[in-house]
């Protein structure tokens, strides 16, 4: 909250008052890169606190000075000088222990020493020789910012350079205003605004964010294009390869969209598209959740966007996909606009997930998701949504068996046992990569190619049983199929399977 001290003197204070819960961090944070002293209040009955300790290092990180007010010194139970003492590990030494900290002994409560304190912060700041120059551009920075219902957005700002007035252009993060209103903490309207003066500030195109830098430019055109080049910037810095890939994209499938526009004439994409999804589904009719929670290799899904344009570009995309031996994509409806209740009793009913573009889902509806056990999945740019999709519908398939091998061994000779009344194939072999180990399962490579797959029998190093045979040991080895016949030159490899989670194989080309 930002407000203005008027001093006897004449002589004004801006104060910019900055939460202490811990919540807050940020915002204190950003607090002391904009302040020119931080008046560090702490109460005399509870000490250093988490927090006092969190605003001690704001201050240092952003080479402010500090002055400090030990507040509630009317309490019977007031200690100050025991907060002095324990700012002293924190490296905040007041005058009294040889430091150049003030200390001021305060009391909300009553207003004893207010003005004690306001004079020693105007004596720092003069002794700091902190001026700021009302000439040239104006430069400030944004401390909060709302949308007010009739006046549009709205920014309460500090200027630091320059002399704001009524019709200036300014920039701030990725908007820009014509100021068409100025007014004072107290809502009074103003027609200039000075260094370390607070003032509201209306006329912004779109909402800047707490923090953002003000810089005044010439022109509307000018400032534009600086808003522009920042919007440009950043949308190249994230999705820089995406776009390409996109584009590239949508080139491919110009050809597939202009043999559906043969197949099915002048019928509205809207309607072509549940044809078509209708059609890779044999006219099966939609199938209500208590047979999809029998059906789990069935992802049905609701899309709404922001305008048709982003819903027929989604459905495009998803006309790519092709469910052959996968999980199968349902679309069970789809429109224009934010996500309502009966969109969220349409997906418990189908058992399905709610994919939203550009829209926004209210806390009620939120709520009522969460009471049904629908997924809401909220996306703003296109290709996040299709990666999301493409992990819902992996989530979807079973796990993969692979297996990971443990141990090869070649066969060098062999030879067969006498076991009561029958003979016992037994191949000869040496371990040539990793060990192998009894317990696991074996599998025999002749020429490239897998000829049996099992488990062992026996294992012995020479004449001993043994669990393990590692790399350049001897053993011999009989498996649990006795009709294999060993061929000297035979691999025999030792591996374990593992279930792996599946990945859908659909690529949409992001």
């Amino acid at each position: 909250m930002l407000s203005k001290v008027s001093l006897p003197s004449g002589e004004k204070i801006t104060f910019l008052d900055t939460p202490g819960h811990a919540a807050f961090s940020a915002m204190r944070a950003r607090g002391t890169q904009v302040t020119d002293i931080v008046i560090l209040v702490v109460a005399a009955d509870d000490g250093v606190m988490k927090q006092t300790v969190e605003s001690i290092q704001h201050a240092k990180d952003a080479h402010v000075p500090i002055v400090l007010a030990i507040n509630k010194c009317d309490k019977a139970e007031a200690d100050p000088e025991k907060v002095k003492k324990e700012l002293l590990a924190y490296d905040v030494v007041c005058e009294d222990y040889g430091g150049d900290v003030q200390a001021v002994h305060v009391s909300a409560l009553t207003g004893e020493n207010m003005m004690a304190l306001a004079e020693a912060t105007i004596a720092l700041a003069e002794m700091l020789e902190l001026k700021a120059d009302p000439t040239g551009a104006v430069e400030g920075t944004v401390i909060e910012s709302f949308t007010d219902k009739g006046r549009g957005p709205v920014t309460t700002a500090i200027i630091q350079r320059g002399t704001l007035r009524k019709g200036s252009i300014l920039v701030a993060g990725k908007s820009w205003a014509k100021v068409r209103l100025m007014f004072d903490e107290n809502g009074r309207a103003v027609n200039e605004a000075y260094p370390s003066m607070p003032v509201g500030i209306i006329g912004w195109r779109d909402l800047p964010s707490a923090g953002d830098e003000i810089l005044e430019v010439e022109s509307e055109p000018r400032a534009r294009e600086v808003v522009d080049w920042r919007k440009y910037e950043q949308e190249q810095e994230k999705n820089k390869e995406d776009l390409k890939l996109i584009e590239e994209k949508r080139k491919e499938h110009q050809e597939a969209h202009r043999k559906d526009r043969e197949k099915y004439g002048t019928v509205h994409w809207k309607e072509r598209s549940y044809i078509k999804y209708r059609e890779k589904r044999q006219q099966q009719p939609l199938k209500p959740k208590e047979k999809l929670e029998r059906d789990s290799n069935v992802l049905p899904i609701i899309v709404k966007g922001d305008v048709d344009g982003s819903v027929e570009a989604i459905l495009n995309v998803m006309d790519t996909y092709d469910a052959s031996h996968e999980c199968e994509l349902d679309l069970v409806h789809f429109g224009v606009g934010d996500i309502s209740e009966n969109d969220v009793n349409l997906a418990e009913t189908f058992h399905g997930v709610i994919y939203g573009f550009n829209v926004n889902a209210g806390n009620v509806i939120q709520q009522l998701a969460a009471k049904k056990g629908v997924k809401i999945k909220l996306h703003k740019i296109i290709y996040r949504l299709i990666e999301d999709l493409q992990e819902e519908l992996s989530s979807r398939l079973p796990c993969i068996v692979e297996e990971h091998p443990i141990g090869e061994a070649s066969i060098l000779a062999t030879f067969s046992i006498t076991e009561g009344k029958k003979k016992v194939p037994v191949a000869g072999c040496r371990v040539q990569k990793g060990q192998i180990e009894k317990q696991k399962k074996f599998k025999l490579i002749r020429n490239g190619h897998v000829i049996w797959k099992g488990s062992l029998i026996s294992l012995k190093h020479h004449k001993d049983d043994t669990a393990v045979v590692k790399t350049g040991m001897d053993c011999g080895l009989s498996l649990d199929e006795e009709k294999i016949e060993f061929k000297v030159g035979d691999a025999i490899i030792c591996y374990e399977e593992k279930e792996v989670p599946a990945k859908t194989s659909w690529d949409p080309g992001f």
